[in-house]
């Protein structure tokens, strides 16, 4: 009978994986409440690039947690017999996570930067 428990390798994957659905959400999440605020209660649209400031931060953090996983399938010396199992499970997905969060900097970067250009009813 297979041990049901989950590898380690599976474990610190997954430990990773909450991190970077939780950074990338939360910065996803500053800057829609940031163009809200601009939009929606008639803010100066500096709001919508210091949204991009706080994405960038989050979005960073997230990269840290995508890297973090894709750690786990660098070994540096032996592995157990569920390395393998682990990695064609979970690689995959850390190869996305990985492009999603260069792209969550490079979006909150140019918003950042570019956010107090774009024209809100305030202005």
């Amino acid at each position: 009978m297979p041990d049901e428990r989950q590898c380690p390798y599976e474990r610190s994957a997954l430990k990773a994986r909450r991190g970077f659905i939780t950074y990338a959400v939360l910065a996803v999440t500053a800057l829609v409440t940031a163009i809200a605020l601009c939009y929606g209660l008639g803010r100066p649209s500096m709001w919508i690039a210091r949204g991009g400031a706080v994405m960038a931060g989050l979005a960073f953090l997230a990269d840290l947690k995508a890297r973090d996983m894709a750690d786990v399938f660098k070994p540096s010396g032996w592995v157990g017999d569920t390395f393998p199992i682990a990695k064609k499970k979970y690689f995959p997905q850390t190869r996305l996570f990985l492009k999603v969060s260069v792209a969550l900097v490079l979006i909150g970067t140019a918003v950042w930067g570019f956010g107090d250009l774009m024209p809100s009813r305030s202005a």
